[in-house]
């Protein structure tokens, strides 16, 4: 059941979050790596490179449209759910596996938030996986660990090569190693040795990168907040687990509560939801226990959040609610097994490590009336996606008629008829929203972060711009009829970038709307673009000293 389940909600959520949002993210998130990908580099000048590779990856094979792109995302979510399943098993939990993966179905991060395809959501798929090689090679011994500890470096390394933030998980799980009652026999072996150098040794083209280019990653990830405490990030990014998994958990304890209520013979409906009401709270508290100081799922649950809210009370780091994102991967299966060894009868009542052996009979019932749920839900999702389409057309919602596809084959159509024999190489201004040419109609064309000769586009630089054609694009948002001109952020930046230039200062005006029978209500959006032409303007381009311009956000 778990691999069915698995493929027909994410297919079913990519299909209705494509339907009920029919654009990218709108923080162009999804355009930026894409623009990323266009060259096979060991960073950029913000994020480690994995996801980068994994949408270079995917479109090198899928068609080049946002259904694709929400496809990859979810993809993404099912190996991160089939690494939950594999979990389970290998602490003995099997048997929980389906209910665990249909509650993190039901969790924000594994749903609506995993939409956008970023390196947040990279973590989804390599943090399970990564906790399972950890186990495998904590308990197997001779070839079989030496084998598991490999696996546990290449996917530490690729967890660190997705997101710098892993460091924090991968603490973890050095100090949950310590925990176990096994652990120091493991430190004593080769094990974590070979799983250390195997990590190094994946991590060593992107240092060389770093030490390059002089370490653009990191001084990006120093500049988003460390050396102050902010209380109010940190209490929001305490609560932000239980915020994205509330419904889940609400509801498998409200499951187990009604299946404890109704195991006593002759007892009224009124008589089983008085004690429901007294059971709740109980068995709520009870869901979030450890079972001793070596319990190995509960410190797997706990200890990547619990060490990020350390880092920010510390002033290490500025807290930010999208970390929480991965966090959550072992917390329905630290819920279903506590539920379980609260409502199972002491004399039947199994072992922490051994709950596959058997089950309890409310547990029988609890697990069963979750997976039964799970197919009428999937029918909800979809419900509640057409609902939200058709509010979304009929009031105008601008991420719904956001118009970037048309307007990117506008803009190349128009390029190619005013200058028929000088083909669109690159085009430049707001980043990341002028990758959409790349994206939407030719990856021939490079996105560049900004100008040409400027930073971060010196990082992986395009040598040839100054004998193609570009494109500065600026945005102006929705077209709300006359309205005085004022040049944006963007347009001043592109002027005085083609003053410098000696190149003419000829904005046009660029507007696109949406059409079709899914856009009743179009909504018109509006470009400022410039030309770039090669030729007469190349010697002095090619003067230009590249200025030390970063970009944050």
């Amino acid at each position: 059941m778990t691999g069915r389940l698995i493929v027909a909600y994410c297919i079913t959520w990519a299909l209705v979050h494509w339907f009920a949002y029919p654009n990218l993210d709108p923080y162009n998130d999804m355009l930026e790596n894409f623009a990323w990908a266009q060259t096979f580099e060991w960073g950029t000048f913000k994020h480690p490179p994995v996801f980068v590779w994994v949408v270079q990856g995917w479109f090198a094979v899928m068609p080049h449209n946002a259904l694709a792109y929400k496809l990859l995302s979810y993809l993404n979510v099912a190996v991160g759910l089939w690494g939950v399943a594999q979990l389970a098993r290998q602490l003995g939990l099997g048997r929980y596996a389906p209910a665990a993966v249909l509650l993190l179905m039901w969790t924000l991060p594994y749903t609506t938030l995993a939409a956008k395809f970023n390196a947040n959501a990279i973590l989804l798929s390599v943090w399970p996986w990564t906790a399972v090689a950890w186990l495998a090679s904590l308990r197997q011994t001779g070839r079989p660990g030496l084998v598991a500890s490999l696996w546990l470096g290449g996917l530490g390394a690729l967890c660190l090569l997705s997101k710098y933030y892993s460091g924090v998980f991968l603490l973890a799980l050095f100090l949950a190693a310590l925990l176990r009652r096994d652990g120091l026999q493991w430190f004593r072996s080769p094990r974590p040795y070979l799983a250390l150098l195997t990590l190094f040794v994946g991590l060593l083209p992107h240092a060389w990168w770093l030490w390059h280019n002089d370490f653009p990653t990191l001084r990006y990830a120093m500049d988003q907040g460390a050396g102050h405490m902010d209380w109010r990030a940190i209490l929001h990014f305490a609560i932000t687990p239980l915020t994205f998994g509330l419904v889940a958990w609400i509801s498998v304890v409200l499951v187990f509560t009604w299946q404890a209520t109704g195991a006593v013979p002759g007892r009224s409906g009124l008589q089983r939801l008085g004690s429901g009401l007294v059971q709740w709270p109980r068995l709520a508290l009870l869901s979030w226990r450890p079972q001793s100081w070596d319990d190995t799922l509960f410190w797997l649950a706990m200890l990547p959040g619990g060490l990020t809210l350390l880092a920010g009370l510390g002033e290490l780091a500025e807290l930010s609610s999208p970390w929480a994102i991965p966090t959550i991967f072992a917390l329905p299966l630290l819920w279903l097994r506590n539920l379980s060894l609260a409502t199972a009868p002491r004399a039947v009542r199994p072992a922490p490590a051994d709950a596959d052996a058997r089950l309890a009979p409310v547990t029988a019932r609890s697990l069963g009336a979750l997976e039964s749920a799970a197919w009428p839900v999937l029918v909800g999702v979809v419900l509640v996606g057409l609902a939200l389409t058709v509010e979304q057309a009929y009031k105008g919602r601008r991420s719904y008629y956001e118009a970037n596809e048309p307007a990117a084959e506008l803009m190349a159509a128009d390029w190619q008829r005013r200058h028929p024999d000088v083909p669109l190489g690159w085009t430049g201004g707001e980043w990341a929203e002028n990758a959409m040419i790349a994206f939407f109609v030719s990856d021939r064309v490079r996105a560049l972060p900004g100008m040409p000769n400027e930073w971060p586009t010196t990082l992986a630089p395009h040598p040839n711009w100054v004998n193609e054609g570009g494109l500065l694009i600026c945005p102006r948002g929705p077209v709300k009829g006359p309205q005085l001109y004022e040049a944006s952020n963007c347009e001043v930046d592109a002027q005085e970038w083609l003053e410098r230039a000696g190149l003419p200062i000829q904005p046009r005006w660029v507007t696109a709307a949406r059409s079709g029978w899914r856009f009743p209500q179009p909504m018109e959006f509006a470009w400022v673009v410039y030309d770039v032409l090669p030729g007469a303007a190349t010697t002095q381009l090619s003067s230009l000293s590249p200025r030390g311009k970063r970009i944050k956000g």
